[in-house]
């Protein structure tokens, strides 16, 4: 019973998140449907563990080839999933090099395996595979070259674990720099569940790479073992479904909208002017203020468009969009915390009236450009109040 319900857990999880993400159109929502192939690739995978933990071994020999694709195909999936979360185009042609091994791997073990004897089948999963017979592994048999093949296959998924997590922390590292190009509140736009999912995904990673060191024969012949990595694996796989399902499509409105003003043919202002009406924009009209202000949104006001706006504040203030508004919600919470006035308001009152979306981001932000909280400022400064 624990063994069955070991083996199906993450089959469900699997199924289940899959097919919700899998039912919507392609076409509206791409990361989300690569995100229920990736759930259904891994799907399969369980399915081929529960076949060899049942000790369905004949059934497991021609089944294994689909172990090996969906296996060394997962992280392919994965970061493809990540690519198209954060970057406007993706051509699917120039990536489909990522998925050479799982192919090649599923097809070689499948051409072996219709090769082999039923014996050899057999043979090649009790004494190879279960019991990790390293003497039955050399190349003068069949079975011992699919156990080589097996075991290469094994070396090429734990590169994989490490060279993927690589490309999606890199991923995320440039798409948290992109968005303080475009956003003065980037809470909740940073896509901090996709910095989860990579976090999930080195977890993943680790386990994988230290149950592939330990075996499966250990898990076949300690059948209440198999529930360590089965709560692990469905748990993982149930929060990168359940982080997926939650996602915001960050770029799809601002993409959109830097595509419509390239129809319209903006002459670039003079630096200089273009200067003076940005500061007038932030220091009489105080722009800051509004809670989720867009870049898109002071281009309006300017009647120019994100291309020179950023230039400008890159080049002239020597910082990003998100650090130049920060730093005028950050003088005015300091008048606002060093006001008697004020000082019988709240932190949220004062977070909300500088323009910050709320007092976490108002703490952490304050912290950063004056090295202290809001509050301990307030109280450091107490005697300069107005």
């Amino acid at each position: 019973m624990i063994q069955t319900i070991a083996l199906l857990s993450p089959i469900y999880v699997t199924l289940f998140w899959g097919i919700i993400f899998l039912v919507q159109k392609r076409s509206d929502n791409a990361p989300r449907w690569t995100l229920g192939l990736f759930l259904i690739f891994a799907c399969f995978l369980y399915i081929s563990h529960a076949i060899f933990f049942s000790r369905l071994y004949h059934l497991y020999a021609f089944f294994e080839s689909i172990y090996l694709y969906t296996g060394l195909s997962l992280y392919p999936l994965f970061y493809t999933y990540i690519l198209k979360l954060t970057t406007h185009s993706f051509k699917t042609p120039r990536h489909l090099f990522h998925f050479i091994p799982g192919v090649l791997f599923g097809v070689v073990s499948l051409l072996l395996t219709l090769t082999l004897s039923p014996e050899q089948r057999i043979y090649y999963v009790k004494h190879i595979l279960v019991e990790t017979n390293l003497k039955a592994i050399n190349f003068n048999t069949l079975p011992g070259i699919k156990g080589y093949i097996f075991l290469l296959s094994r070396i090429v998924f734990i590169l994989q674990t490490i060279v993927y997590l690589m490309l999606v922390i890199r991923l995320s590292n440039q798409h948290n720099k992109t968005i303080n190009h475009y956003f003065s509140n980037t809470e909740g736009k940073k896509m901090n569940w996709v910095r989860n999912l990579s976090i999930l995904a080195f977890a993943v990673s680790v386990a994988a790479i230290a149950f592939a060191l330990l075996g499966r024969s250990y898990f076949i012949h300690h059948n209440l073992s198999l529930l360590i990595p089965s709560v692990f694996f469905t748990t993982i796989f149930f929060l990168i479904g359940y982080k997926g399902n939650m996602q915001r499509e960050i770029f799809e409105i601002l993409y959109e909208q830097e595509e419509n003003n390239a129809d319209e043919e903006i002459p670039e202002p003079p630096e200089d002017d273009l200067k003076t009406r940005l500061l007038k924009l932030f220091e009489h009209d105080k722009i800051y203020q509004v809670n989720e202000l867009r870049i898109s949104t002071v281009c309006e006001s300017l009647l120019t468009n994100r291309t020179y706006i950023s230039k400008l504040i890159n080049d002239e203030f020597e910082m990003n969009f998100n650090e130049f508004v920060n730093k005028y919600r950050v003088e005015e919470a300091k008048q606002l915390l060093l006001s008697r006035e004020n000082n019988k308001f709240t932190m949220e009152y004062i977070a909300q009236q500088a323009g910050f979306g709320s007092v976490a981001s108002f703490s952490r932000v304050f912290k950063e450009i004056e090295g202290t909280t809001p509050g301990k400022y307030r109280e450091k400064n107490s005697s300069k109040m107005a």
